[in-house]
């Protein structure tokens, strides 16, 4: 475990800052039957994380931390989450977390859109997207940490992505470099992960489309059990106070994309 994380709860051109702003427009996919679990929050609760199977909501420590429901800003519908930490330099590791632990696929697609209101300066780490895994699938003290896809401070300012894999304590190399996170607008982080205790195993990152990661040739667990988290999870940033709006998020056994259809 790396920086003192607890269990809790990544072109050489940059992606477009206008690709989030025209996702979603132009034709959509209609993903249909494909569609596994949905969390749209057009019932203005956190009942479809909550209510789902091994579903839960962690905020840690709260408050500060904290997860609720807003009309601030939204992807599609009325509603999306808004994940709240304050996590400035000293505070220690700051969580918020929407998990799904277990009764998932062992292979299929995680996706989840995401707006940050602003830029923020990463001086330790931050965690907007979690795979974890059990070693024992019926035995909760077997649970660990695997893949946390995170937000990184480039020079330039602007905020890219990083994949690390907590099996060999190490960041994942990006297919792309200088790969940029867009701010004020929605975009979308999407996962393929395969679960498998030979070198099967495979983890897929696209961001608005555009893949990033393809971590492969590996074994990722000795069990079937899954879990899937949004998060935010971080600490040292700056400003402290971060926030995080996340909307749209599928299970699915086919890709969502930018234009997938997840309605009920």
């Amino acid at each position: 475990m790396r920086r003192g994380r607890t269990s809790s709860a990544v072109v050489q051109a940059a992606v477009a800052v206008l690709s989030g702003a025209l996702a979603g427009c132009g034709a959509r996919a209609d993903v249909g039957s494909d569609v596994l679990w949905t969390a749209r929050f057009e019932t203005g609760t956190l009942s479809e994380w909550m209510n789902a199977p091994g579903g839960l909501v962690t905020t840690s420590p709260a408050p500060p931390s904290l997860a609720e429901v807003s009309a601030d800003r939204v992807h599609r519908g009325g509603f999306a989450a808004k994940l709240t930490i304050d996590a400035g330099a000293g505070a220690g590791q700051q969580t918020v977390a929407l998990a799904r632990k277990g009764s998932l696929p062992s292979e299929g697609y995680y996706s989840a859109w995401y707006y940050l209101p602003r830029t923020t300066i990463v001086d330790g780490y931050w965690v907007l997207f979690k795979i974890r895994r059990r070693d024992v699938a019926d035995d909760p003290a077997t649970e660990g940490e695997l893949f946390d896809l995170d937000l990184v401070s480039l020079p330039t300012g602007e905020m890219s992505l990083q994949l690390y894999d907590h099996r060999v304590q190490a960041v994942v190399p990006l297919q792309l470099s200088d790969v940029v996170v867009p701010v004020g607008v929605w975009f979308q982080l999407e996962a393929f992960y395969r679960n498998a205790a030979d070198d099967t195993g495979r983890l897929r990152v696209w961001l608005d489309d555009t893949q990033v990661v393809d971590a492969g040739g590996s074994a990722t667990s000795q069990t079937d059990w899954v879990e899937w988290s949004v998060t935010s999870i971080g600490e040292s940033l700056e400003p402290s106070a971060a926030i995080v709006y996340v909307d749209d998020c599928a299970v699915s056994r086919t890709r969502v994309g930018t234009t997938g259809i997840i309605d009920p």
